[in-house]
Formats: structure tokens, C-alpha cells, sequence
């Protein structure tokens, strides 16, 4: 007497009719060297595993709400041209080859490797008036790169953050400086905050 099988891949049917099928055993997936982490990618005729192309592989986080006058910083000033600097007394950076120049806990620039980066900051400078404005970007050295921060007379007008993307092929140092500065308070009249609502966030992709 013949029976009739079916067969998926490798796996066959069980006295019972149940058939144990592994992903590999289906015609149109290929499998190699699997990893944790791993998911299926459709390469235009087949499934195959592949390894996620881009994750972030490291950070660095400046800004903690301190209660530190910006009079206090090493800031040149608080007009066009000016860098700003921002407060912590403990930074996170998880970033290789990245490195962090401060003095007194403010922090005046940050230094990337050759890679791929997200970059954000947000300045909280104080305004004399309602029709005060202060704006800002990111700089690398020689020129502004990537969208216009800025913050405004009150509190819930801060927090519109400079926001850019670089590839630096070498080490690269960048800096929030400044773009337009209209009725901001003097350097040795600035309050805390900037310090409690001021920040920089920076991510590495990899890719």
C-alpha cells in the first residue's frame, strides 16, 4: 500500500499527521549564519536574514535643570557670533572617540569621530522683553549646519531645538552658536535658565 506524504522542506508528518517546519524549510526563505537580533529582508525573489543596518551605537546627553547662572560660564558673550555654552556636572557620553571641552561644568563644544550623527541642542537665554529672541545653530568650525533653534520671553517659549545630521570623515568639533540675538540679557545679568531648560543631545548611528 502507497500513502501519499507531505513534505515541508525537511520536515514530514508525524503519526498524527503534524508536520514540525523550521522557517529555513520554506522554499522562498534562505537561511545563513543566524544572529539574535536577526530579521527577514525581501531581497526581490527571496526571504533571507540580515542583520539590522542602522542603529544608534552611542550617545552623548549635557543639561541636568541645575540652578547655575549663566554669568558664571566661560562664554565669550550673548550676541551674534557667540557660542553658547551649556551646564552639567555629570555628562553621559557612550560615544568612541568622542570627546567633551569644559571648564567650571560648562561645556563650550563637542568633538566627533568620523561617523554619522544626530545632533540637538536647545538654549534657554534670558530676554529683557516680549519682543526679545534669541536663535541659534549648530557650527562646525567653519560654517552653520542644519536647522534654526530658538527660544522666546517666557519659559514655555524655549525649547525649539537646533537640529542637524553630520557625517564627519575625521574629528570634527562643533558649537551652538549664535544667529540672532535681540533684546538678550546681558552676559553678567544672566539667570539659571538656560542651566535648568537648556541641553544637548547627540546620537551616533551606525550604519
Amino acid at each position: 500500500m502507497s500513502h501519499n506524504k507531505i513534505k515541508i522542506g525537511n520536515g514530514e508528518p508525524s503519526r498524527i499527521g503534524a508536520i514540525g517546519a523550521e522557517l529555513g524549510d520554506l522554499s522562498d526563505v534562505t537561511e545563513s549564519s543566524v544572529a539574535l537580533g536577526n530579521y527577514l529582508i525581501y531581497d526581490g525573489s527571496s526571504w533571507e536574514n540580515a542583520t539590522p543596518t542602522a542603529t544608534y551605537a552611542g550617545t552623548i546627553f549635557i543639561g541636568e535643570g541645575a540652578s547655575q547662572n549663566y554669568s558664571g560660564s566661560g562664554a565669550s558673550g550673548v550676541s551674534v557670533g557667540n557660542d553658547v555654552e551649556f551646564y552639567a556636572a555629570s555628562t553621559t557620553n557612550t560615544i568612541t572617540g568622542a570627546t567633551i571641552t569644559s571648564a567650571s561644568n560648562w561645556i563650550s563644544s563637542v568633538t566627533l569621530p568620523a561617523g554619522t550623527f544626530k545632533l540637538y541642542a536647545v538654549a534657554g537665554l534670558d530676554l529683557t522683553n516680549s519682543s526679545g529672541l534669541l536663535e541659534y545653530r549648530w557650527h562646525d568650525g567653519s560654517s552653520q549646519v542644519g536647522a534654526t533653534g530658538n527660544c522666546g520671553y517666557t519659559n514655555d517659549l524655549v525649547g525649539n531645538p537646533a537640529v542637524t545630521i553630520v557625517t564627519p570623515t575625521t574629528g570634527t568639533t562643533y558649537t551652538v552658536e549664535i544667529i540672532t540675538a535681540t533684546n538678550v540679557v546681558a552676559k553678567a545679568s544672566q539667570t539659571d535658565r538656560h542651566s535648568e531648560r537648556g541641553y544637548i543631545l547627540i546620537e551616533e548611528i551606525r550604519t
